[in-house]
């Protein structure tokens, strides 16, 4: 077996787990996501998105980005690299926090 089979092997594996696991996961994540505020930073947080453009996407002031993500990364569930943008641990995010998200206002096309 390669190493790139193991690893499909693998992501499988994982993506079974957080399934089967979904309810639990949501519950751990709401003991630091105790707001709709601070579930829209867990949905926004994408290892892409610095904690600036999280804010201005958010609503949410700086200062609550970064404190929440000092609390996800002490308890483990993100890692927050100084001056790169953070990245979770496991890739869940319940789907009912996907639509507290502020939408983008749509570019014109001209």
């Amino acid at each position: 077996m390669s190493n790139n089979d193991i690893l499909k092997e693998l992501q499988k594996i994982t993506k079974l787990l957080t399934f089967a696991y979904a309810d639990q996961i949501t519950k751990e994540l709401e003991k630091i996501a105790t707001t709709n505020e601070r579930k829209i930073i867990w949905v926004l947080i994408d290892e892409k998105k610095n904690p600036e453009e999280i804010a201005k996407i958010s609503g949410a002031s700086l200062r609550s980005v970064q404190r929440f993500q000092k609390l996800a990364e002490d308890a483990g569930l993100i890692n927050n690299p100084r001056g790169k943008p953070a990245s979770k641990i496991f890739d869940y995010v319940p789907p009912e926090w996907i639509e507290l998200v502020p939408k983008e206002p749509e570019k014109e096309v001209e």
